[in-house]
């Protein structure tokens, strides 16, 4: 027996398995399992089209597997923005994996070979076969268990802990809450470790009497470790539209850039998202070479609160990839210098 003034909740989660006539009666994946293979599947089917799924997606293809992917939203990818979906897609496809939007995995059964799954889609349906079929729909809470429904003060959520954003306080003064547990009324907290890890030192900063600065759930890097690799920073387009701004963008290719060219990596762009009014920059997302170090350029500028025109004065060094980010910071304002 373990006895606290106050505590915190980091219990993590684990994969989820939907419901679905006939899983039970096959063998699974999930992002934990798969990486206990010892085998190489001809066809891996894919249910979930967000950052886990397609990094799977991607290295099953590259030692020679036949993917397809099935997403129940409209496109891969579907938190970025969406001309980053777009320019995602486009390297799917240039690598042979099969993608199906706004499609419905109705059930699974077992086949000749394998497995046999029914896939509704604006087409009609489709009979995918395969050896295996991997889970990839996202994470749960491990919260069972816990005891906090003894706690009326305590507000669960499907598993999760409602906290208060600026304190990461539950319902109870003494018990916070960090990491894939959490749920933030009204807005999506991305189950990630650097943002669990940001909210156990803000957590730990309060409890040892320091004024730490609440987690801004706004700039929550993302990053996916595909090829070509995407990252993002603050808001999308849509979501800054959505948000009532009035929004100015900048984009670059990476064909443009010399560094992606002498690399042979030149598939991707980056793109800035700004307000009108005062020139501040929303959002930075990229795809392409080397996307998931770039974006640390653009966490730090986004901190400091810049605008474009700061953005586009940062003296970076040639040739270089980050040189992308000043040219889309061009874009913006104008047009980048070099196209």
């Amino acid at each position: 027996m373990l006895r606290a003034g106050k505590i915190f909740i980091n219990v993590g989660g684990r994969a989820i398995v939907p419901e679905m006539p006939g899983l039970d009666q096959v063998e699974y994946l999930t992002n934990s399992s798969i990486l206990a293979l010892d085998c190489l599947p001809a066809h891996l089917v894919i249910v979930g089209g967000s950052y886990v799924g397609l990094e799977f997606a991607q290295i099953y293809r590259r030692f020679g597997s036949e993917v397809t992917v099935v997403e129940m939203l409209p496109r891969l990818l579907p938190i970025e923005d969406d001309d980053i979906s777009t320019e995602f897609e486009k390297a799917f496809r240039k690598r042979g994996i099969k993608s199906l939007t706004n499609a419905k995995l109705e059930k699974v059964d077992v086949g000749a070979n394998g497995l046999k799954a029914t896939v509704t889609t604006s087409k009609g349906t489709e009979i995918l076969e395969a050896d295996l079929f991997l889970c990839a729909v996202g994470r749960r809470p491990v919260s069972e268990n816990v005891g906090l429904e003894k706690f009326a003060a305590i507000k669960m959520e499907r598993g999760f802990v409602l906290v208060d954003p600026s304190t990461l306080l539950t319902g109870e003064s003494w018990v916070s809450a960090i990491g894939d547990v959490v749920a933030i009324p009204g807005r999506p907290h991305p189950q990630l470790a650097h943002l669990a890890f940001v909210e156990g030192e803000f957590v730990a900063d309060k409890l040892a009497g320091k004024k730490p600065h609440p987690v801004n759930y706004d700039l929550v890097p993302g990053a996916t470790y595909s090829e070509p690799e995407v990252a993002s920073i603050g808001l999308t387009e849509r979501g800054a539209k959505e948000r009532g701004y009035k929004v100015k963008v900048g984009t670059f290719p990476f064909s443009a850039n010399g560094k992606a060219r002498i690399l042979n990596l030149a598939e991707g762009m980056v793109k800035v998202v700004a307000e009108e009014k005062y020139d501040e920059v929303l959002g930075v997302h990229i795809v392409g070479p080397r996307a998931t170090e770039l974006i640390s350029d653009a966490c730090s500028l986004l901190r400091l609160e810049t605008t474009s025109e700061e953005m586009l004065h940062v003296m970076r060094p040639h040739p270089t990839l980050s040189e992308a980010l000043t040219e889309a910071a061009l874009g913006v304002r104008g047009k980048p210098l070099h196209i």
